[in-house]
């Protein structure tokens, strides 16, 4: 499921995957714009969407080095051009054949529970702004964190109600440990880190929510719901909501070494457990494309259809936005539009433009093994094809114009206007660009757990913004294409080489956050100088080298007491170098850190809770040195500092979940 943002720790949508590496659980999303202007669109006809599948695409695939990919294309109305290449597993060498494998949706699934809520709002079912408690039983309900603030549905369809980061899934050989949708909801309420409609922040949760909202209010099962009232219509006869380990014939998920993935079981499955094929993807592309009905059968009203697909949440109104259950790729006069999904070793995604009545839908079934491969996480083989259809059949300036409202955060059409409840707060005054004080200081992800180990996403999913000069920005992080960034708007900044944007969301004339392009779902807001990741890297590698150096002056030390606080310092000091090195070695090596984030196991927390004690025994025996007069006053001074040293190491761990049992 894309939330977010490791390059193949991926969950439910962007994942965890995108986020440690990039950032714990990032939702897909597509690059910006090419940096070289592209050239004329030669128009999309079945010809030319054939000559796309069939001959561009295999070209990607072999670039990558994915195993295998499934795209379909639609435009005017109808199903233009579908195909299959590549593998379904790499083991049984078994050609990819979309007719008999089928497809997990990852995240994608979330348009489809966006489409069951919004008909249920437009019978008057249920109200986008009510607050969701209303719909909810009692055991469920979200905390009134912030008085007079409550989460509605437009929040959770759009990302913005402000919920932490959860990203637990289960063991697909426990049945016993499976969790259903109501009971997940039950036992992880997750905290509200922002007041619903400040900022976007990618959440399975919250999808999940709106899905249960759906079976509550309906009184039918949300899978049941979906398959009546809106697979059965449109014909997507190979679509489901299912477990994806309980289902037969489904591609297989590959890792970039070619290594087998095992899907999950999922327990939000309006989040992410669906299943489809090429040929279901091109029919709901088709229905939204075409209001909300196709062949005659009408799913959601016009002006609903329209909401899926307009700007409804803007952080700024420059940058791309959120729609119900979308967002946008891409702002301007080939404004895109759709989804991206992500699961382990498995990456889909669908692109409509309205401009020019068309889209596509890509599915990868691994991970890029090229030269290039997690260079870049939002350019893996997936993003490559969405954009490489763009660019050729939408290139900017060549859409029709039917899509100027709306596009590039001038205004919206349907039934509200796009909405920013944030800017409420803000100041709307862009700063000056030279005043670039406004804008410097570090930035960690929004979409981030409250609590536990998954908070190490942030030392890894975050950005740097210094002055670089003239008005311009150095602007560093996991997903940041470059370091230089020139202002081309209100406080809309862009990279010179790649073309790729960023905004920064202002109150009172200072940054509070900064969104990529690349990712409306999810952006980062400030953390003051000491809760910066780099001060806290900072503070661990001083504090590592005083206990190192440590250990190795205090030999020899003579007598038994002060041969037990030779001992008491150097198992402190290793202690802290062991929990250190787990967390780096689990960084190298992301499918052991995902492991041990998911099955919540103790290597990354245990040695940190180990120093705690040694550091407090350690510190009794600094004590006894000055007292007793051990050694010389430097050394004194050095073996005083090892317990410093040791708590600051835990203080640092501690905020990002690493000190057992507090993990």
């Amino acid at each position: 499921m894309p939330a977010p943002s490791l390059p193949s720790l991926r969950l439910l949508t962007a994942p965890l995957g995108l986020a440690l590496a990039a950032a714990l659980v990032l939702p897909a999303a597509a690059s910006a714009a090419p940096v070289a202007p592209p050239p004329p669109s030669p128009g999309l006809t079945e010809e030319t969407a054939r000559e796309f599948v069939d001959q561009r695409v295999p070209e990607l695939l072999a670039e990558h080095g994915a195993p295998g990919v499934v795209v379909s294309v639609v435009g005017d109305g109808a199903p233009l051009a579908s195909a299959a290449h590549g593998e379904a597993d790499l083991a049984t060498g078994t050609p990819l054949d979309p007719e008999a494998h089928g497809l997990p949706t990852a995240s994608v699934a979330k348009s489809f529970t966006a489409l069951a809520v919004l008909q249920l709002v437009e019978r008057g079912e249920v109200d986008l702004d009510e607050d969701v408690n209303t719909y909810l039983p009692e055991d469920l309900r979200v905390p009134d964190t912030h008085e007079g603030r409550p989460v509605t549905l437009h929040h959770l369809l759009t990302h913005s109600a402000g919920f932490d980061e959860r990203t637990e899934m289960d063991d697909p050989d426990d049945p016993a440990g499976q969790r259903g949708l109501e009971e997940f909801l039950r036992d992880n309420t997750p905290e509200r880190l922002f007041p619903p409609g400040r900022f976007t922040a990618y959440s399975n949760y919250g999808t999940g929510l709106a899905g249960f909202v759906v079976q509550e209010v309906s009184g039918v099962p949300f899978e049941e719901y979906v398959e009546r009232n809106v697979f059965a219509p449109l014909g997507m006869d190979g679509s489901r909501f299912r477990q994806l380990h309980e289902e037969d014939g489904l591609v297989t998920a590959h890792r970039s070494d070619g290594s087998p993935v095992p899907y999950p079981h999922i327990p939000l499955p309006p989040a992410g457990a669906a299943v489809t094929t090429g040929d279901d993807m091109a029919r709901f592309m088709l229905a939204l494309l075409g209001g909300g009905e196709l062949d005659g059968e009408r799913v959601l009203g016009t002006e609903w259809a329209e909401a899926m697909l307009d700007r409804r949440f803007e952080v700024h109104p420059e940058a791309t936005a959120m729609g119900y259950g979308t967002y946008e790729f891409r702002t301007g006069p080939s404004r895109a539009v759709g989804h991206g999904g992500d699961l382990d070793g498995l990456h889909t995604g669908y692109v409509l433009v309205p401009g020019i009545d068309a889209g596509v839908f890509v599915a990868v079934n691994g991970d890029d093994s090229g030269p290039d491969a997690g260079a870049d996480p939002l350019r893996d083989l997936r993003f490559t094809v969405l954009n490489a259809f763009v660019d050729t059949f939408a290139p900017d300036g060549e859409t029709d114009g039917t899509v100027a409202e709306g596009s590039g955060g001038t205004g919206t059409v349907g039934p509200d206007a796009a909405r920013t409840e944030g800017a409420d707060e803000a100041d709307t005054e862009s700063t000056d660009a030279t005043e670039a004080g406004a804008y410097t200081g570090s930035y960690v992800t929004t979409r981030r757990p409250g609590s536990g180990s998954g908070r190490i996403v942030t030392l890894f999913d975050n950005v740097t913004v210094r002055d670089a000069g003239d008005g311009a920005l150095s602007v560093r992080g996991g997903l940041v294409p470059d370091d230089r960034w020139v202002p081309v708007g209100h406080d809309v900044f862009e990279a010179g080489e790649s073309g790729d944007r960023l905004a920064f969301v202002m109150e009172d004339g200072e940054a509070v956050a900064v969104y990529l392009d690349a990712n409306p779902t999810s952006g980062y807001d400030r953390v003051p100088a000491w809760g910066s990741p780099a001060a806290h890297l900072a503070t661990v590698a001083v504090s590592l080298l005083l206990l190192i150096g440590g250990a190795v002056r205090l030999r020899r030390p003579g007598g038994a007491a002060r041969t037990a606080a030779a001992v008491s310092s150097g198992l402190t000091a290793l202690a802290c170098l062991t929990g250190v090195g787990l967390v780096v070695y689990a960084v190298l090596d992301l499918n052991r850190l995902q492991e041990w984030l998911l099955d919540g196991s103790a290597a990354l927390s245990l040695p940190l809770g180990l120093a705690v004690p040694l550091a407090l025994v350690t510190a009794g025996f600094a004590v006894a040195a000055w007292v007793r007069g051990w050694w010389g006053p430097v050394r004194r001074v050095h073996y005083s500092l090892l317990p410093v040293a040791a708590l600051a190491v835990v203080a640092v761990g501690a905020q990002y979940g690493l000190v057992w049992p507090f993990a």
